[in-house]
């Protein structure tokens, strides 16, 4: 039994952005046509456009012209080239998106963010922005379009996305990190501002005996603070340190700064020890003002420490916080404190997502401007 022609048809539309897609779906299929899907366009169609829309439309297109000579073909294509030349005079909007999605990266690659990850922020940016845009069966079209806007905002939503924060530490906290990173000043620090200033004892531990005056500057800061202090040689004289200190007692413990050569002859004990220890909370110490390079080396290199959190010192000599931002989207940890200065204790504040995000995003207004 033969079969009647089919009522409804599905055609891919694509173009620079969702809405200019959309509109070209509309000037041929008509208002009437209904959107199924929208999205990014697939590798093997990506010369086509950005984006690929499907819509559904109620009756077949139209049959296929009859062929055309040569001459007229390329007169077809001279006008072809013409209308797009005229409808990019007209609505110099459609093309606005895409640049404006591409300030969006560079603006944080020139804050300092790893290309690769400004890139990766640019493209979810104009994704979420897109998605907005897709009309859903049932609910009024959505207002605006594709523009810097949206783009800004989508932006720093992202990049809020792209780490954590935990402003907080345990019981028995250690600091680990390379040497001059400012250990032993932020231990001070939280001893004053987690401890001392809300009630609680406090205990002060340091490992750092192998270098000649290592625990000595702890030392005296306990003396100062009227906390007890303890140096201890080995792990095992560090676990007996912590079972002995109160169990009400903030313990925090000062560890040596260890370079690349020496990590593995001297670091190895305490990397085992720390890593077994779920009760003690190991904060890596890096330096914000580092070569974004040397930041992801260093962290790298204390991966056999197991560290739960990473606090960053030194945020005073950078402009951005976009170091502090890659590391701790790459290494997947959250931050836990920011460091500014030698002052004891007030240089020292807990880590918020709106400060990180604030440094990144301060500078997306005046890039989208330049690209509009």
């Amino acid at each position: 039994m033969p079969t009647g022609k089919p009522s409804t048809f599905v055609k891919s539309f694509f173009a620079e952005s969702v809405q200019a897609a959309m509109e070209h779906a509309r000037v041929e299929l008509g208002t009437e046509a209904l959107l199924l899907n929208s999205r990014e366009a697939p590798p093997e169609a990506r010369h086509l456009g950005d984006y690929e829309v499907v819509f559904a439309a109620g009756s077949e297109p139209p049959a296929a012209p009859a062929p055309v000579h040569a001459g007229e073909v390329e007169a077809l294509k001279r006008q072809v080239e013409e209308i797009r030349e005229m409808l990019g005079r007209m609505t110099p909007s459609a093309a606005a998106p895409r640049n404006a999605g591409e300030a969006v990266g560079q603006a944080l690659i020139d804050s300092g963010v790893e290309p690769a990850l400004a890139r990766e922020i640019e493209n979810a940016a104009r994704q979420r922005a897109a998605r907005r845009l897709v009309p859903r069966i049932g609910f009024p079209a959505p207002a605006g379009g594709l523009d810097a806007q949206n783009l800004l905002a989508e932006a720093a939503e992202e990049i809020s996305a792209g780490f954590e924060v935990a402003p907080e530490i345990g019981r028995v906290t250690a600091l680990i990190g390379p040497p001059g990173c400012g250990k032993t000043t932020t231990l001070v620090k939280l001893a004053i501002t987690q401890g001392l200033a809300r009630g609680r004892a406090v205990r002060l531990i340091s490992t750092d005996t192998q270098r000649i005056g290592g625990a000595e500057q702890l030392q005296t800061y306990a003396a100062i603070l009227g906390a007890p202090f303890q140096a201890v040689e080995s792990t095992a004289a560090l676990a007996q340190a912590i079972e002995s200190a109160p169990a009400s007692a903030l313990v925090l413990i000062d560890t040596a700064g260890y370079s690349a050569a020496m990590l593995e002859d001297l670091g190895g004990d305490l990397a085992a020890f720390l890593s077994r220890r779920q009760d003690i909370d190991t904060h890596l110490v890096l330096t914000a003002s580092m070569r974004l390079e040397d930041l992801y080396r260093t962290a790298a290199l204390y991966d056999d420490f197991h560290p739960a959190k990473l606090l960053f010192t030194r945020v005073d000599e950078t402009s951005s916080l976009a170091a502090v931002f890659c590391v701790a989207t790459r290494r997947n940890k959250p931050v836990s404190f920011l460091a500014a200065g030698q002052s004891v204790p007030e240089d020292l504040e807990p880590a918020t997502k709106e400060k990180i995000v604030e440094s990144l995003a301060r500078q997306l207004p005046s890039a989208m401007e330049a690209a509009a």
